[in-house]
């Protein structure tokens, strides 16, 4: 069963109805198509993708590049997912190496010739997995000093972006899609009547109820399924 349509068929429906196959055309659609991929991607098909990150020497994870918002942030252990606890007061580093990179907190630094380490979320706290925080400014993860260790299990929700850059819209969410980049590429043509602009607004908000309405029909646990038929736990290099 099918449950994702690529953004180019979205796109090539639509110039075909449009009698429309110039590469102009085609680029044009494409972008607003991307834009309307992530926009939805944020509050109404929110595809989920479970990927294993691997932890660098200063305790940090690198989010993938299609990372919108996390689900859960954990380890595998037993078969099971261990999820950490979120450390909202975890510091984070400032100080960076002559790279441009932030220092590991197992080389420390020098201070009054003592090796003094960098201490994220040590104290108190019962999670024994450990904690993190999310560090919008470098786009990673960063991990308290008692992690337990090994790979980082993350689940998140992605802007829609495949493993090769091709965008692709659940079949839930394909018309929604389709009506966006419709009112998208009439909203600044100044030839087309503000009536038929405002009946393209309307239309897109009506398909995307209509597609919050559907996913809202399945519980927690079935749209996490059908979400992540064709995902599988994989490493982020």
């Amino acid at each position: 069963m099918v449950l994702y349509t690529k953004l180019d068929e979205v796109i090539k429906s639509l110039l075909i109805q449009m009698g429309e196959q110039t590469e102009h055309k085609y680029m044009q659609l494409l972008d607003i198509g991307i834009r309307g991929v992530k926009e939805l991607s944020m509050d109404t098909t929110q595809q989920i993708k479970v990927v294993s990150l691997t932890v660098n020497d200063n305790l940090t994870a690198d989010l993938p590049c299609d990372y919108i918002n996390y689900r859960r942030i954990g380890i595998c252990e037993d078969g099971q997912l261990k999820s950490l606890g979120l450390d909202s007061n975890m510091c984070i580093a400032t100080e960076f190496n002559g790279c441009g990179a932030p220092m590991s907190r197992a080389s420390g630094k020098l201070v009054n010739n003592e090796n003094i380490y960098w201490s994220y979320g040590l104290g108190g706290g019962n999670n024994k997995n450990g904690y993190y925080r999310i560090n919008k400014e470098t786009n990673q993860i960063a991990l308290s000093s008692d992690f337990a260790g090994g790979s980082l299990v993350l689940e998140y929700i992605s802007d829609g972006s495949g493993e090769s850059g091709e965008y692709e819209i659940h079949v839930f969410g394909e018309e929604a899609l389709r009506s966006y980049i419709w009112w998208k590429h009439l909203q600044r043509k100044k030839n087309i009547p503000l009536q038929e602009k405002e009946l393209a607004r309307r239309d897109w908000y009506n398909e995307k109820r209509i597609a919050t309405a559907r996913f809202s029909s399945f519980n927690k646990e079935e749209a996490l399924q059908a979400s992540r038929i064709n995902n599988k736990l994989s490493p982020k290099l």
